[in-house]
């Protein structure tokens, strides 16, 4: 997993599509601040991450609603993020965590090996129309 709080941390990310996206990201993020940290951070969900790692960074967990706990798979599941984006070969969440706008960024790979079940969650938000 990657976590992305500074320019010199996009050296790290070895995806041109997902550079390209997160560029824009920051480039749309510094049209209100400086630098997009004082808005947001983004996190890399790719190929063999531990979902335990993501909850660590973010202090939830991708697969429950932040507010109510409830997990997906559950009838009453509803998801907590603010956006839900597909790309080529990735999904992109958002979520606002501040009354100042500021949040997080999560794209996920689509590639084999990452979290199943994190991945079918979004390709079940995103090819159903059920967009946040």
């Amino acid at each position: 997993m990657q976590v992305i709080r500074t320019n010199a941390d996009l050296a790290n990310v070895d995806d041109p599509n997902l550079l390209a996206l997160l560029n824009l990201r920051i480039k749309e993020a510094q049209e209100y601040v400086d630098h997009f940290s004082e808005l947001s951070f983004y996190v890399v969900i790719q190929s063999g991450d531990p979902m335990s790692d993501a909850v660590a960074v973010l202090g939830f967990s991708l697969l429950e609603n932040r507010f109510d706990g409830i997990s997906f798979g559950t009838p009453s599941f509803t998801p907590s993020w603010d956006v839900i984006e597909e790309h080529e070969r990735w999904f992109e969440l958002v979520f606002v965590l501040g009354d100042d706008g500021s949040g997080v960024g999560v794209f996920i790979s689509k590639a084999a090996g990452t979290n199943e079940e994190l991945v079918e969650m979004c390709r079940i938000f995103t090819t159903e129309g059920v967009k946040q």
